[in-house]
């Protein structure tokens, strides 16, 4: 039986824990930080379309941080390590994925060497996430591979210990890297153990770029855009001028910039996506997660769903006025976050940002 480590209890990381639990495939850990008092003692209360009204639920073993997870010594190391947190690439060091999954890896590597193979899926937003990860931790000194799982699930934490979901949950997991025969047949394993059929959808993702890049014409566009202004989708929509002018002048050029980028990196993303993704939240009162975020004075997943994309888009040479204007105006909302979470310093006798 796989062990599988869950980090990040919010409300995609708890349903995860949950399909994976309720399979019985797997013996299930999660992580769980604020929380972790009220769950320990009582459990989740979640309130979902996919299993209905559970109580008191837990998976096998629950953790206050991944460094007590890594050291148990009940524990025989982990086959999956699922991570559910947001990618903010631009904040805290020790909140960086690498720093977050590095007492798994080198545990794993310290009692097991190349016996256990560490399969890292990073159910996150964004484009290039997979490269931290193949940077800081050396293939020939560790023995892992990187998977891809792309989530659309309407589940939020709703209190302490609450969880609510209201969208079936639909799992994509494929392989970052399309020659690593490894990586291929443990998220074709992984989606095995997650499946349960006729509750929840899983399957195996073979063009993990395509479906990033795909998902990046909506991120990219409609994501950032809400955030900047603050405001839900159809608002956006509705208060622009003459009710069109922020899907035609921000929304749909972002999009055709996104689509014109993957093209540049050999991905063809049809523009009937275009149309879908401007429609599929028009009736719907919704804020996507960066406006949700910065709504919460939480930090953004700016760099992984917008800056990499331009950073790319600058060595192909393709043009981004308009992701460049919602990008360069969204870096100053991050640093007026960092700002009030004392990240960065500014001193206002000098009119300066304090180098440290």
């Amino acid at each position: 039986m796989s062990r599988v480590l869950v980090i990040g209890a919010g409300g995609v990381g708890v349903i995860t824990a949950l399909s994976l639990w309720l399979k019985r495939e797997s013996d299930v850990s999660l992580v769980v930080r604020s929380d972790y008092d009220k769950v320990s003692e009582h459990g989740y209360t979640i309130e979902s379309c996919d299993y209905g009204q559970l109580e008191g639920w837990r998976p096998h073993h629950i953790y206050r941080t991944v460094k007590e997870a890594a050291a148990d010594a009940n524990n025989k190391g982990y086959n999956y390590v699922v991570v559910t947190t947001k990618n903010i690439a631009d904040g805290p060091a020790d909140a960086r994925v690498s720093s977050i999954i590095r007492p798994v890896l080198d545990q794993n590597k310290r009692l097991y060497g190349s016996q256990l193979t560490t399969h890292v899926l990073l159910v996150q937003n964004g484009i290039n996430i997979e490269k931290e990860i193949w940077e800081e931790f050396p293939r020939d000194e560790y023995q892992y591979t990187v998977l891809s799982g792309i989530q659309l699930v309407g589940s939020t934490k709703v209190g302490t210990g609450r969880i609510s979901q209201i969208g079936q949950d639909h799992l994509y997991c494929g392989a970052f890297d399309p020659q690593d025969g490894a990586a291929i047949q443990a998220a074709n394993e992984f989606v095995r153990m997650y499946s349960n059929e006729g509750r929840n959808f899983a399957e195996f993702d073979p063009r993990v770029r395509y479906s990033r890049w795909k998902k990046l014409v909506y991120n990219a566009a409609i994501n950032t855009a809400t955030a900047l202004v603050g405001l839900d989708v159809p608002r956006c929509l509705e208060f622009g001028v003459d009710r069109k002018s922020t899907e035609i002048e921000v929304f749909h050029p972002a999009m055709r910039e996104i689509v014109a980028i993957a093209a540049s990196e050999g991905i063809v993303i049809e523009e009937e996506f275009i149309t879908m993704f401007t429609e599929i939240t028009r009736n719907k009162v919704f804020k996507p997660s960066m406006c949700v975020d910065r709504d919460k004075s939480q930090l953004m997943e700016l760099e992984v769903i917008l800056g990499n994309p331009i950073r790319i888009a600058r060595g192909n040479g393709v043009p981004t006025p308009t992701l460049s204007v919602l990008y360069n105006l969204l870096v100053l909302v991050q640093a007026r976050l960092k700002e009030q979470k004392g990240l960065i310093k500014f001193d206002e006798k000098t009119a300066r940002l304090v180098d440290e």
